[in-house]
């Protein structure tokens, strides 16, 4: 399967200069947990509701002060649209990720997959194996 179906929605992005109240503005107004940070169009970093929370409301700082770029995860793993499913699960695991930019040749972000998401795909898909199964092996026999 493709990492392209990962990418029909719209990539929230925000400025590193951005202050945390507008992230988290950004955040709240799009129901999401975590958002891309670019500059010059160019991604430079992730936002997550957990550094958020860490590193500024558990260290008691101004979240009208502080910068995204203060507490953004700088440079974050990311994965080639190219790349498979498998590809993306064994990414996410070796290198400790629950939400990874999907980029193209040119390293610009045209999506953003998370763990989430991941888990909500392999369901319904793992639904739908059984409803086949069920459908087509006679009840009573195994």
């Amino acid at each position: 399967m493709s990492l392209q179906e990962f990418c029909q929605r719209r990539v929230v992005t925000i400025s590193p200069t951005s202050s945390v109240v507008d992230a988290c503005q950004l955040m709240a107004d799009n129901n999401i947990g975590c958002m891309v940070v670019q500059e010059n169009s160019r991604l430079c970093g992730i936002l997550t509701d957990r550094d958020i929370a860490l590193k500024v409301a558990g260290k008691t700082k101004d979240s009208r002060q502080t910068r995204v770029g203060e507490v953004m995860t700088s440079n974050p793993a990311c994965i080639s649209v190219d790349k498979n499913l498998h590809d993306l699960t064994r990414f996410m695991h070796t290198n400790h990720v629950r939400r990874v930019p999907i980029v193209d040749g040119g390293n610009k972000v045209l999506g953003i997959v998370t763990l989430d998401d991941l888990i909500a795909m392999l369901s319904s898909e793992i639904f739908e194996i059984g409803k086949t199964v069920s459908e087509t092996v006679p009840i009573g026999t195994a």
